[in-house]
């Protein structure tokens, strides 16, 4: 066995044992995570259409020539659009896909049967349907790149919206995870146009990298994706007062349900919602927005960014050597980089930087 069969069933048993995992791995059955269950299937499903395609390059020796060109755009261009609907739905399971993945699917499946025909029956023009392929599937990654950008952009301000809370940097690794395939993607293209089998097998040992690195990915965020599930079914809209208007007497009432829950230390609690922080106060959530831009002026994420990091200076003081990543969930925070940005923000310091005045102060 030559080494680019070696290295291409290499490719293959880790492509199959990405697809397997990804099968196996275990979502909530319940309605609001049916998007996170096809995504994982799409996924699974574009590990075995890669896998099925280095089958056939390696064991038929379609290792060159325009047909097998053609066969690999094709497979290329499945591969951008399961991707694209994976990392779609980590940030937007709302999101409907259904019609961008059938007239997605549609231009593939003619190009994959015209494909066949001019091969099989060794018809001239095939060079054409190459530069068709190129054409259509470079068209494609820039229709997908700025159909995730939107979606990523608006899904991202809503989530924030709904928990008044940051959110870039805790979903910036799906970012990541798209404009890496992305970067894959034109890589491909390079590979497949200069149909080299010693760079076709170096691509492949990358691809079976980076198809581990999106499983472990996928495994990692089902157990924190919960927030993204919840907030899928909501409205950015504030909710309506039900009838409580913003006089002296409701805003008293709010005031002093949100000293309530001050004191209990609820605002300490990660991916509650503002309606449902409303909720634990009695209140409604416009009533609530009322107080904050009326009484405190001052909106509520700032607010409550405030109350965690004077909490987390408080602890601090009682225990200067806690860790940061205990520090950041008694918090409230769930992302690291966001505790570090707001801790800098509030104190005017870095986290490592008040570790050490405070060190030096208690000597």
């Amino acid at each position: 066995m030559d080494i680019y069969r070696l290295i291409s069933a290499f490719v293959m048993g880790v492509l199959l044992c990405q697809a397997a995992l990804l099968l196996f791995l275990r979502v909530p059955t319940v309605s609001a995570w049916h998007a996170f269950r096809k995504a994982k299937s799409y996924t699974a499903l574009a590990c075995v259409v890669l896998c099925v395609a280095y089958c056939s390059s390696a064991l038929m020796g379609w290792t060159s020539g325009v047909p097998m060109l053609l066969v690999w755009f094709v497979v290329a261009g499945l591969q951008a659009l399961l991707f694209t609907f994976t990392c779609v739905i980590f940030v937007a399971p709302q999101t409907r896909m259904r019609r961008l993945v059938l007239w997605n699917l549609l231009p593939l499946a003619v190009l994959t049967m015209l494909t066949a025909i001019a091969h099989t029956y060794s018809l001239k023009g095939i060079g054409y349907l190459l530069v068709v392929s190129g054409a259509c599937y470079f068209f494609q990654l820039s229709l997908y790149t700025r159909y995730f950008i939107v979606v990523y952009r608006a899904n991202v301000h809503h989530l924030e919206e709904v928990y008044a809370d940051d959110l870039s940097s805790r979903l910036a690794w799906v970012k990541r995870l798209f404009f890496s395939a992305l970067a894959l993607g034109l890589l491909a293209v390079v590979v497949i146009l200069l149909t080299d089998q010693t760079l076709d097998a170096v691509f492949g040992v990358v691809v079976a990298v980076y198809y581990t690195y999106v499983t472990i990915s996928f495994v990692n965020y089902m157990p924190r994706a919960a927030f993204v599930v919840k907030a899928a079914g909501l409205s950015e809209e504030p909710q309506t007062t039900d009838g409580q208007e913003a006089d002296a007497d409701s805003l008293a009432h709010v005031r002093d349900a949100v000293d309530r829950w001050v004191a209990s230390k609820r605002f300490l609690k990660p991916d509650v919602s503002v309606d449902e922080i409303a909720q634990q106060m009695g209140v409604s959530r416009q009533l609530l927005n009322d107080y904050f831009s009326t009484v405190l002026h001052q909106p509520f994420r700032s607010w409550r960014i405030q109350l965690r990091i004077e909490e987390a200076k408080r602890i601090l003081t009682d225990n200067p050597s806690i860790p940061t990543g205990e520090l950041c969930a008694r918090c409230g925070y769930n992302d690291r980089s966001n505790f570090h940005k707001h801790f800098q923000k509030v104190t005017g310091k870095s986290l490592a930087e008040w570790r050490e005045e405070d060190a030096a102060d208690s000597v």
